[in-house]
């Protein structure tokens, strides 16, 4: 007794089939982890809906949400700061986080919270940053006695968050940031 195979040219067995559907799927997850072609956006103020944004833009856009994320469980804006009050807290931008305080008479003020370096201190420090009250002088201004305050009464808060171990953002010292942008415009109070 013989068996005779037969052989249909236009059709592929099991084996084959697994292996080309392997490749064609490896080939899809790779496409997607490389980030090639486009994205769809999440709407948000920046970027309207259904509008697409490159893989780049998608990366950026998911650090920055990360890096206010982190700002946000650090300095809350609901963070009750006494007779001072906070208006706003940027995300980090040129190497510190700006938080605009209003003073108890509510006079407008920028805090910059930046990585601690005991060779040049802020108004107040904590044991990973420092504060400094942002009035446009080289050094040589004498910061405002009750802006001054307020950076010591958010830089109190900040110990107490820094001990409850949310994740810190990565910030420069002064020095750092002078070096990297010079010209750089700090100030956000308008």
């Amino acid at each position: 007794m013989t068996y005779e195979q037969t052989y249909d040219s236009h059709s592929i067995g099991r084996r084959q089939a697994l292996c080309t559907l392997a490749g064609i799927a490896t080939a899809v997850a790779g496409i997607g982890l490389i980030g090639i072609g486009t994205a769809e956006a999440s709407t948000s103020a920046a970027t309207p809906a259904g509008a697409t944004v490159s893989a780049d833009e998608a990366i950026r856009s998911g650090e920055d949400e990360r890096a206010q994320a982190m700002v946000d469980a650090l300095i809350p804006a609901t963070l009750d700061v006494g007779r001072w009050s906070i208006e706003r807290v940027h995300a980090p931008r040129l190497g510190a986080i700006a938080v605009v305080m209003r003073t108890p008479e509510g006079k407008a003020f920028q805090v910059d919270v930046m990585r601690r370096d005991d060779t040049m201190p802020g108004v107040a420090t904590t044991k990973h940053f420092s504060l400094f009250v942002a009035n446009s002088g080289s050094g040589e201004t004498s910061t405002a006695e009750y802006e001054a305050r307020g950076a010591k009464v958010l830089a109190h808060h900040l110990r107490s968050r820094e001990l409850s171990g949310v994740p810190l953002p990565s910030l420069m010292t002064f020095a750092e940031r002078a070096d990297r942008h010079p010209f750089g415009a700090f100030g956000v109070l308008g």
